[in-house]
């Protein structure tokens, strides 16, 4: 299972959830609002940052859903600071 440290981000409130072929986390940040996580595993560990959606959140959707950024691992870890520059990026969108 990917790690991913979500201490640097101080959330208000984590959900985790296994999905099967992903793990969500619904994380709520004080000043950025509320983010879906969806952690992937494979030849390459990646996590797609997205705002909540209507309709059922699961891999696939998340995956198919247009909106989100794209976090790749590249041998340091999913980091905090990673995390939240791209949850800032997205808070900036509206």
């Amino acid at each position: 299972m990917i790690e991913i440290d979500l201490g640097g981000i101080s959330p208000l409130k984590v959900i985790r959830n296994n999905l099967g072929e992903c793990t969500m986390f619904y994380v709520e940040i004080k000043d950025l609002g509320d983010f879906l996580i969806f952690a992937f595993e494979g030849r390459a560990n990646y996590v797609k940052i997205m705002r909540p959606f209507p309709g059922k959140w699961s891999c696939d959707s998340a995956l198919y859903n247009p909106q989100g950024l794209f976090l790749f691992d590249l041998g340091q870890g999913i980091t905090s600071e990673a995390l939240r520059t791209k949850m800032e990026a997205i808070a900036r969108w509206g």
